[in-house]
């Protein structure tokens, strides 16, 4: 073979190498950054986007259908204020906090209209400074309309020890105390519910953390936001705790006003009379007249078997035709008492009120209940419905006789439990129930019975409010599957930088041993 052909066959084996090694090399640079631009885009998507997977048993950080549907509809932008930094809220009370964290970005996840951010009081006195009286551990819901001096703000703040339940008999030795969880916390722990749930932390049962946060929600995006006034000074006889607690939960605002010291604010909607021992004083029946004197309002008062005589109350409530009986209502049939035959099982419901519950056959819980009495008030404007009866066979008995074990029979026949008296003229309505124990702690605790859907059934008819979210809690039991920061971090960067440093290495790889051969 002559040098000239040999010479060219050197110089195409040469090209046909340099050929397929820029091939190579060029094939390389771009699944190299091929790789590299997936990876950065999937981190910036998941950024923004991020995928989670409830692996847990009982789906603690899954938000229920419920929430999502009415978290879905809403179309007004919600801040949610976090007075804390995230490691050190998320590792606070775990896993209740951590739970109640992921339960909060999965509620941003569904609606992009709700954005949450973390403000740590010290580094950042100012912004706290425009809540009222938020302190570490706190997280504030709100909405703002407006700007500069017309911006109005809607908050609802729901602190660490809201997002819990707590087991019935830390709730009730409290009670016997004359302290809430609220009123312990800020009599004892100055008003810090932090310190309270380091205190009281092995008496924890259940998370709360989607029934507070929906009734947050609901609390400040609701289009017409009810206000309900529980109304104080007369060595009231019930407390009604939890009744407060399901409705500012369904999405009620509420507020306790000391009648004797206070009026009751104009924006109440419903104001709640809780069996008051001693009879009002003139000027405090001048408050409630002055609050009826607007439109579309609604009072509701709860007696009690232990009160004393209220001719002042009474008056004002027969101007509504409703009148508290004398005795306690009793039921003759075993199948419709419990224990004793004044702790009775009321299903006789007004449609009034039966159309707006749940519950397919509701039947309620009453004890000691006096007789509500309806009557003509000669005012043609006026008209009362039976709300709650008793069977044909019940009868009222003298409660002193049934104190002393006796039963003295005072009237036979059909008896009405709660009642309503409304003025067509301006719309306002007054609800009269017999007894307190209807809607008494212990008594709406009872699964089995249907006192809360009645209540909230009573309140949405009174105030047209649109049904509430009912949301049962979830036990935290189980070992929940997590990633922690640090294996966030090494996956973080074992998908940005070490795989594509890997397949360019092997490119690089490939590429000189190729072109040794």
């Amino acid at each position: 073979m002559s040098k000239e052909k040999k010479d060219k066959k050197e110089k195409k084996g040469i090209s046909k190498k340099l050929k397929h090694s820029t091939l190579s090399l060029i094939l390389t640079i771009v699944v190299i950054c091929a790789v590299v631009l997936v990876n950065v885009t999937a981190t910036m998507l998941f950024e923004r986007y991020p995928l989670a997977w409830d692996m847990t048993d009982k789906k603690i950080y899954t938000v229920s259908q419920t929430s999502k549907d009415y978290i879905k509809n809403i179309d007004t932008d919600v801040t949610v204020t976090i007075f804390s930094d995230e490691s050190t809220y998320s590792g606070f009370n775990y896993p209740y906090n951590k739970q109640a964290l992921e339960l909060l970005k999965n509620y941003c996840r569904e609606n992009s209209r709700i954005s949450y951010r973390f403000v740590e009081i010290d580094k950042n006195p100012d912004i706290a400074r425009g809540y009222t009286d938020v302190k570490n551990m706190d997280i504030v819901f709100e909405t703002s309309k407006g700007s500069g001096s017309e911006k109005q703000s809607r908050t609802r703040k729901v602190g660490v020890s809201d997002i819990i339940n707590f087991q019935d008999r830390l709730v009730e030795g409290l009670s016997s105390s004359g302290y809430t969880i609220e009123s312990y916390a800020k009599n004892n722990l100055e008003g810090s519910q932090e310190a309270f749930v380091r205190y009281f932390s092995n008496y924890i049962e259940s998370s709360n953390a989607e029934q507070a946060f929906t009734s947050a929600l609901m609390a400040v995006t609701d289009p017409k936001p009810v206000y309900v006034t529980f109304l104080t000074g007369r060595n009231e006889l019930a407390d009604l705790s939890y009744m407060k607690t399901l409705l500012e939960a369904n999405g009620y605002n509420i507020s306790t006003v000391d009648l004797t010291k206070q009026d009751i604010p104009e924006n109440t909607d419903a104001a709640v009379i809780c069996a008051p021992q001693t009879d009002y004083m003139q000027a405090e029946i001048d408050k409630l007249e002055k609050y009826l004197s607007g439109k579309n309002k609604s009072i509701i008062s709860f007696s009690h078997a232990a009160q004393k005589q209220t001719p002042l109350l009474d008056g004002l409530m027969k101007k509504y035709g409703l009148a508290a009986g004398e005795g306690t209502v009793c039921e003759s049939d075993t199948d419709r008492y419990y224990n004793q035959p004044y702790f009775t099982l009321a299903d006789d419901i007004a449609q009034y009120l039966s159309g707006e519950m749940q519950s397919d056959s509701p039947k309620l819980l009453v004890a000691q209940s006096r007789p509500v009495e309806m009557a003509d008030t000669g005012n043609s404007q006026v008209s009362t419905t039976m709300l709650l009866g008793s069977s044909a066979g019940a009868y009222t008995a003298d409660t002193a006789a049934l104190v002393n074990g006796e039963s003295k029979v005072l009237k036979s026949g059909k008896q009405c439990y709660a009642a309503l008296g409304k003025d067509d003229e301006s719309g306002n309505t007054a609800v009269l129930i017999g007894t307190s124990s209807i809607a008494e702690d212990q008594f709406m605790a009872y699964g089995q019975y249907s006192n809360r859907d009645f209540i909230l059934a009573l309140f949405a008819r009174l105030t047209g409010k649109t049904e509430g979210v009912r949301i049962e809690p979830k036990v935290l039991e189980q070992t929940a599957f997590e990633i922690t920061q640090g294996e966030k971090q090494v996956l973080k960067w074992t998908f940005i930088v070490i795989l594509p440093l890997a397949v360019a290495g092997t490119g690089i790889f490939v590429t000189v041993r190729r072109k040794r051969r």
